[in-house]
This record gives structure tokens, C-alpha cells and sequence, in this order.
């Protein structure tokens, strides 16, 4: 009796009556179970925890945040003055692995408090693709072993959420947008499930790439942060490798570095100098084991923090400061595989058979020849372009759109309060190419480039003025800048400027050339040098007279002209009124 009676106070005082075991029976929590769970944490310990309906998904139920600190304290204020750790599971709801990890969690730390770290705070996204978790069937991953039942990738946009969170086409990402900005949390965590090749490892592991990173941030996460991961992961029995992210076919020949651009989470949130993580918990071992390796690597990183607060504090201070001064800035990325480092890893012999399906040849990965042996590892990038800072970028009001997804983003922006002539540099599309088939809705511009011409403008009030003057340049740039990869010009919100809207009739406009070429002998000798160099040119009479046309007064000035410019010159404060910033989650 007196067992029984000690065991109900340990209950009662700590709060959880309730073992949550479904992943050891190869099961995941519905979005309902999810949110029950939690909402019981939240009820049960409110001194240590809280649930919030951080805004709506596309499916029409909330995306739910919640919050854990020592201390019970979640005003701005106390938070912000912390280290915050944010993790978001279920962005594809069939790779649940920190959905039951971050229950796991919760629960061992609820009924531990004092095991709770007291100079940090835990933020868990419980299950983002709200849509796709409803959306929930046995058999969606072709190559997944286990759970049962899971959800689906797309969203109820049948949207990849990992592919929006530059183009925010959906509610989810807005409402990522609010959670992320409120916390600014110094690391960031994806938690994933992994596609592609065989090998030994239960858990592998994408670090936002280096290069790219803010010096600061790139130091500490590959000489601290980075080793102590791998080190204790180790300890705890999941040794980790990079993410198998292969040169080639297989392994054996190599891995490359994933270069995360801003469209995905952890390069998203990288642009605003969190350390960002992606866990890939291998497709093909059992699922229990799945989620304990997610589980380890969060535990792992909460000890990281809790032991490293004020390096982690200066570090993010130290790079927000070199972003307010940083005068040039790279754009765009590619792969230096002439420079690579050599990993031990662990693998399978991978052989090639004959298919019984197709009666050709098969790559199959033979557990029965597991091997160790180092391989190529090519992590270094080098930018292909590089943007000097201005003072301001110039948004003419008819972009209204574009202003709402930068105040989104916690972009301080403001409006001309009466008519005023500037100086700006204006970008005209020169080239680009265009995917074939949409891609994530959208037909994605890739390999832009660009003209810049100098010129005097007026810009009229309630034109939009966007100051690089804080941390938040380096978003700015990436996403208004048009050669940039997941520019706002990538994802066609600027695509009208593209399309002419005037032409010519040829029969009528036959009379003008000829006058042209007769009144500019100049232009007649480019033309015959056209007609050299391009037999289709010279036997197609439309494109000789369009080519005239472009030369002509008619020719529309705007055609191909990005809208946005950017200035040096200084604008007086008087002249401008700040719009109201973005609200706050809490």
C-alpha cells in the first residue's frame, strides 16, 4: 500500500499518467492524436509548457505550436533573450520520425523537470503539413519500412511544403513565417525520412551547407557543433554519416554535399543565421529505431546548447553584425569537385544482377558484404555571382504582393509619403530558361542574367522603400535580386514584364525598315552580320523585320525591365512612414 501510494504521488506531481510507446509497435499519432497529446502536456504542466494555435494550414485545422522552458516563461521577451531550439516535423507527414521522437521527448522531460534545460527553450511543431497528415494511408512510400499508417507528402495544395518557403503559396508557410520570426531561434531542425541507396546507417544528417553560411555561424557548426554530434550520436549507438547524397550511382564513387537554396526549409532559415539541420532517418531500417535516433540527436543537441549558451549567443549576435556591414554579397552556387575530404564509411557491396523483372541488368545492395572504407565527400561551393549592397531596393506599389511576403518575413519596410526622383540602377532580363513541366506550381526560370542601366526616376507616394540596413539584408537580396535561384523573379511573380504588349503589322511596318536601313547604314551592316551568322535568321523575314522593329521607336522600353531598382541615394526619413510590423505568435 505504501508502494502504491508513493507511486500515485510521483503521478500526480509530475504530471504524465500516460507511456507513449505506438512507435515500438510500428505505429505513428494521427494529426488528432498528435494535438490530444500535446494538449495534455500543456494541460497537465502548464508551469513547464504551453500549446498554441500558431495560425492556419490549407487544410483548414491550425498548425500548432509548442512551447517548453525551466522556468514556465513564454513572453517575447524571456524567450527571445534565450537560446531557442525550433523543430519542425512532418513537413512530409509519410516521414513522421520526430513526430513520435518530440512525444518521446516531451514526455521523459515532463516527468523529469529538473532534467529540463534551465537556459533554453524547446519550440516543437508537432505536425506542419496539417493536410497531408489527414491524408493518411499504408502505402505511399514505396521503399519505407514501416510505420503502417502515415501520411502524404503533398499538402492539401498538393503542394511539397519543403519546396515553398521562398514562394509561399501556402497558409502553412505564412504561418511558419510568424513562428520563425517570433522565436528566432538559434538552431533549427527538420526532422525527415530518407530516399536512395542501402548502407549501414540509421541516421543521416544534412547540415546547411558551409560555404554559404554566414562565416560566424559556418566556424562554429563545423568546428564545434558538427564534431560533438557525430561524437556522442556515436556514444549513443547511431553513428551518423552525411546525408547519401551520391556523385554518381552509388556510394562507393562518392557523396556531395546537399546545397539547400532558400526554397527548402533549413535554406531558408539559414538566411537569417539559424543553424539548420535536416535529420534523414534511413527509409529501410525498423521504424522504433528510426524514431530513437531522431530522439538521441535532439537530446544530443539540447546538452550542445545548454552547455555552450553564451558561444552560441555571441556567435548569432557576431553574424547578425557582420550582415548589417557586409558590402558584398554572393548569389547562387556551384559545386567545386576538384577540392573533396575523404569519409569513413559504412556501407554495403553493391552489385549489379539480373532483373527477374525486366530480364536487364539491377543495382542491388548485398547486407551480407557490409564494408567500412573511406570515400570522397565534395562539400565546397563557390558562388557564381556576387551583388554590392545598395541602400534601399524600390518596390513600385503595384507589387503589393511582394511587399506582403517581405513584411512577412519581419522586412522593414516603408512607403514615400509624397512624389521623389532618384537615382537607381534598373535590371533588364537579358536571358533566361524556363522549366518545361510545373514544378511545385509554378514554371520555375532558372540561369538568368541580366543588364544593369543607370537612370533617373520618379517614384510616387505609397511606392515601397526597403532598407539593407539590418540582419535581414541577406533575405532581401536572395529574394529580389532576379538572377538569384529562388528570387521572387524565379518563382514568376514578376513574369508580365516579360510578355510584349504592343507589335506590328508587317505589311505596314515593311515601309518604316526600309527607311531605317536606308537613313542608318550602321544598322543595315548589323543586320547583313545577322543574316551571316544565322541561315534560319536569313531565310525568316519576320524575325529580320522584329529584329528592325526592336531598333525602332515602337519598341516598347519596359519590355523585359525589372520592376525593382535599387538606389544609393539617401532618402530623407521625412519622406518615408514604416508599415506595421509582423505579428507575433505568443
Amino acid at each position: 500500500m505504501k508502494y502504491l501510494l508513493s507511486l500515485f504521488i510521483f503521478i500526480a506531481f509530475n504530471g504524465i499518467t500516460q507511456t507513449h510507446t505506438n512507435y515500438k509497435e510500428n505505429k505513428t499519432y494521427t494529426y488528432e492524436e498528435t494535438a490530444s497529446i500535446y494538449t495534455n502536456f500543456a494541460n497537465q504542466s502548464p508551469e513547464y509548457c504551453k500549446l498554441i494555435n500558431a495560425g492556419p494550414s490549407d487544410y483548414g485545422k491550425d498548425i500548432q505550436l509548442f512551447l517548453l522552458n525551466r522556468a514556465g516563461n513564454f513572453t517575447p521577451k524571456y524567450i527571445t533573450n534565450q537560446n531557442v531550439i525550433l523543430i519542425n516535423n512532418a513537413i512530409h507527414p509519410g516521414e513522421p520520425c520526430g513526430v513520435d521522437a518530440c512525444i518521446k521527448l516531451i514526455e521523459e522531460l515532463l516527468a523529469h523537470p529538473k532534467s529540463i534545460p534551465s537556459n533554453l527553450t524547446l519550440a516543437i511543431i508537432p505536425m506542419y503539413n496539417v493536410g497531408g497528415a489527414h491524408n493518411r494511408g499504408c502505402c505511399s512510400r514505396a521503399n519505407q519500412n514501416g510505420p503502417n499508417e502515415y501520411g502524404f507528402r503533398g499538402n492539401a495544395q498538393n503542394l511539397d511544403l519543403n519546396r515553398d518557403f521562398i514562394k509561399a503559396d501556402s497558409k502553412n508557410t505564412k504561418t511558419f513565417y510568424r513562428i520563425f520570426h517570433s522565436l528566432a531561434p538559434a538552431v533549427f531542425i527538420d526532422t525527415h525520412t530518407s530516399n536512395g541507396a542501402d548502407y549501414q546507417y540509421i541516421m543521416t544528417l544534412i547540415t546547411s551547407q558551409k560555404d554559404k553560411m554566414n562565416p560566424h555561424i559556418s566556424d562554429l557548426t563545423m568546428n564545434s557543433l558538427n564534431p560533438y554530434l557525430y561524437k556522442k550520436m556515436e556514444l549513443a549507438g547511431y553513428p551518423m554519416t552525411p546525408y547519401v547524397n551520391t556523385i554518381k550511382s552509388i556510394p562507393d564513387e562518392g557523396l556531395v554535399g546537399f546545397l539547400e537554396t532558400p526554397r527548402y526549409s533549413t535554406g531558408y532559415t539559414n538566411l537569417f543565421n539559424t543553424i539548420s539541420y535536416v535529420t534523414e532517418a534511413h527509409m529501410l531500417k525498423p521504424y522504433h529505431k528510426r524514431v530513437e535516433s531522431t530522439y538521441q540527436f535532439i537530446k544530443i543537441m539540447l546538452d550542445y546548447m545548454s552547455n555552450n549558451e553564451k558561444l552560441l549567443k555571441d556567435t548569432k549576435i557576431k553574424a547578425n553584425n557582420s550582415i548589417k556591414n557586409q558590402k558584398v554579397f554572393p548569389l547562387n552556387w556551384t559545386l567545386d569537385q576538384t577540392k573533396s575530404d575523404s569519409i569513413l564509411f559504412a556501407g554495403y557491396k553493391a552489385i549489379y544482377k539480373k532483373s527477374e523483372v525486366t530480364h536487364l541488368d539491377r543495382l542491388f545492395y548485398d547486407q551480407n558484404q557490409p564494408f567500412k572504407k573511406y570515400i570522397r565527400f565534395c562539400n565546397e561551393y563557390n558562388s557564381s555571382h556576387q551583388i554590392e549592397k545598395s541602400n534601399y531596393y524600390i518596390i513600385p506599389q503595384a507589387y503589393s504582393k511582394i511587399v506582403q511576403l517581405l513584411q512577412a518575413n519581419n522586412v522593414n519596410v516603408y512607403q514615400l509619403t509624397e512624389d521623389v526622383l532618384l537615382n537607381v540602377s534598373v535590371a533588364y532580363i537579358k536571358t533566361f530558361e524556363t522549366v518545361s513541366f510545373p514544378y511545385e506550381g509554378h514554371y520555375l526560370h532558372y540561369n538568368q542574367t541580366v543588364r544593369n542601366s543607370s537612370k533617373s526616376k520618379t517614384y510616387i507616394k505609397g511606392d515601397y522603400v526597403i532598407p539593407l540596413t539590418d540582419n535581414k539584408s541577406r533575405f532581401i537580396i536572395e529574394t529580389l535580386e532576379p538572377q538569384a535561384v529562388d528570387s521572387y523573379f524565379s518563382w514568376n511573380y514578376f513574369d508580365g514584364v516579360l510578355q510584349r504588349k504592343e507589335g506590328f503589322s508587317a505589311y505596314v511596318f515593311e515601309d518604316e525598315a526600309e527607311t531605317m536601313l536606308i537613313e542608318n547604314p550602321a544598322l543595315l551592316d548589323s543586320l547583313n552580320e545577322k543574316r551571316k551568322n544565322d541561315e534560319a535568321f536569313a531565310q525568316n523575314s519576320h524575325a529580320q523585320l522584329y529584329y528592325l522593329y526592336t531598333q525602332s521607336e515602337h519598341f516598347e522600353p519596359t519590355i523585359n525591365q525589372y520592376p525593382i531598382t535599387r538606389t544609393n541615394d539617401l532618402i530623407n526619413p521625412q519622406n518615408l512612414i514604416q508599415l506595421p510590423p509582423l505579428s507575433s505568435v505568443y
